[in-house]
């Protein structure tokens, strides 16, 4: 399949402390994406104005590194949400099942429960419902290629620029699940990068002490 590098330079986040759960739907306050937004803009620009095929876009990064913290960012842009019909967000894990991470996108596409039928019957009914319609998945935490092949025939391909998020520390699972998009690799931080980082945790909106830089860098080299 044809590759699409869209050219992305590494950026730095400040992950949440906690995972949403599978029904997530709103923005964390306490999460920010700490420089490089022109990256964040590419991506944006990418799911709503790339190819006209379903594509995924696959972040690679070890755990703790920002995965999930940049895919919110994406899911929650305004103009992601006023771009797509219908948006899920879907946490896998090492022991996902199956049968709950139908539940979990059926309810959130259809905005109503499933009705006890058969996975099979329910995984058709969702390809249905997303059938004609502008959707974003976002799959987060993937360990393993099985989970994209049983999920993958819920997502219809109408030539609308539908998107899915893959987030996962694999490589191998990320060539597994890319269709155009090139995988996207999450870079360890710089020192200077690490400091800068851990300044606006603790500082937040205020500058850091000029009698702190030096301790900051220091213990930010240990991180």
């Amino acid at each position: 399949m044809r590759s699409l590098n869209l050219a992305l330079t590494p950026f730095s986040v400040v992950e949440p402390s906690k995972y949403l759960s599978a029904q997530y739907s709103n923005p964390l306050i306490d999460e920010e994406i700490v420089g490089f937004e022109d990256d964040t803009e590419k991506m944006i620009q990418y799911l709503i104005r790339g190819t006209n095929e379903l594509d995924v876009l696959p972040i690679i990064g070890m755990g703790g590194q920002g995965k999930t913290t940049i895919a919110r960012k994406l899911y929650d842009d305004e103009s992601v949400v006023s771009h797509f019909d219908v948006r899920a967000w879907c946490i896998i894990s090492q022991t996902y099942n199956w049968r709950e991470l139908l539940q979990d996108i059926f309810s959130r596409v259809t905005s109503s429960k499933d009705k006890g039928d058969k996975n099979d019957i329910l995984a058709d009914k969702l390809r249905k419902s997303l059938m004609g319609k502008r959707y974003l998945i976002v799959l987060d935490d993937m360990w393993n290629g099985m989970a994209w092949d049983e999920l993958s025939l819920c997502f219809p391909d109408v030539g609308n620029r539908s998107r899915i998020i893959v987030t996962t520390r694999l490589e191998k699972v990320g060539e597994h699940v890319k269709h155009y998009t090139d995988l996207y690799f999450l870079p360890f931080l710089t020192p200077d990068e690490s400091c800068k980082l851990l300044q606006k945790r603790v500082f937040q909106k205020y500058d850091c002490p000029p009698e702190l830089q030096d301790v900051s860098l220091a213990v930010a080299k240990r991180c």
